[in-house]
């Protein structure tokens, strides 16, 4: 029984496998939009570092989705480069940048890093619109080409979507290594008291800079798959909305717990589908959930998943 409670994971990624060929074979909507599910998880996910294990605030993560879009987007388009090398200096740049910028943002504290990291989010989109010759401005870049693997050119939305899946468990698996690793453990002690864990010799910054890296590295990624799959990409796409968006998704499913993002960024990612009658209220609406989260349910949907798997557990073995 102990083993099959360790190994519940399994169960999702054995539907990850088979839903293409059950109902999503022949539903090419249903599988764009778990497509769109499965960037944010990798969105959230890598938020998840920063701010669930690591304690610092980030309100401007859509900054990196957009660097990593657009990378991949000009490079292929007006340069002839192959989307997975563009997407790869796209990983690079935003890690140079995220780098070069970590230290000193990193520096400050609540509200001040939200805000800076806010005001980020805000020069990246002003960049955009105003390198129209290269961006395409406020009008966007269109014909993006899809990507191609082994000569394979994932121009449905089934090869995409086993695709995107695949990248997002490999980022799932690093994460829950990263979190195992005496570098995670360092993270959560850095989240834990930052002051106690300078006085044990460690460097809180050194930590801080890496874990903003790798988190922005990992939206970068998100970003160019986004790009490639949309073949249009415009400055909407990345805004502040788009960065509060993956706060909820990070709080509604359990933050500070790698796996509960990936509930909060199915269910957001699902939920207009399922109160399509009211999405004009969609802000609203995600308003709404996010304040009941915090009130009633402080660990999230994984919170509650787990006390429903454990109860079960504890039932049938008896």
């Amino acid at each position: 029984m102990e083993k099959i409670r360790k190994a519940w994971w399994l169960i999702p990624v054995v539907l990850i496998i088979l839903y293409p060929v059950t109902i999503g074979g022949k539903s090419a909507y249903w599988s764009g939009i778990l497509v769109f599910a499965g960037i944010y998880v990798i969105l959230a996910v890598g938020l998840d570092l920063l701010m669930g294990f690591t304690g610092q605030i980030s309100v401007g993560h859509a900054a990196f989705f957009a660097v990593g879009a657009y990378t991949s987007a000009v490079l292929t388009v007006k340069y002839g480069f192959s989307p997975l090398l563009a997407m790869f200096v796209g990983m690079l740049l935003s890690g140079t940048l995220a780098w070069m910028i970590g230290k000193p943002v990193l520096a400050l504290k609540e509200y001040y890093l939200a805000m800076a990291t806010l005001a980020f989010n805000e020069i990246i989109i002003t960049l955009i619109v105003g390198f129209e010759n290269i961006t395409g401005g406020a009008s966007g870049l269109r014909d993006i080409p899809p990507f191609s693997i082994f000569g394979l050119v994932l121009d449905n939305h089934l090869h995409y979507y086993y695709f995107v899946w695949a990248v997002v468990l490999i980022v799932i698996a690093c994460s829950v290594l990263i979190i195992r690793s005496p570098f995670g453990r360092t993270l959560v002690a850095i989240h834990s008291d930052e002051v106690a864990a300078s006085t044990f010799g460690v460097d809180c910054a050194k930590y801080k800079t890496r874990v903003f890296v790798l988190a922005n590295v990992f939206a970068s990624i998100a970003g160019s798959l986004f790009a490639h799959y949309m073949g249009f990409i415009a400055p909407d796409d990345f805004g502040v909305s788009t960065s509060v968006n993956i706060l909820v998704m990070l709080f509604l499913g359990g933050i500070g717990t790698i796996y509960g993002p990936i509930l909060g960024a199915i269910f957001l990612k699902l939920l207009p589908e399922i109160t399509y009658l009211v999405q004009d209220y969609e802000l609203l609406l995600n308003g709404v959930i996010l304040i009941i989260v915090l009130v009633f349910m402080p660990k999230g949907m994984y919170g509650i998943f787990m006390t429903l798997r454990n109860r079960i557990f504890a039932r049938v073995g008896k």
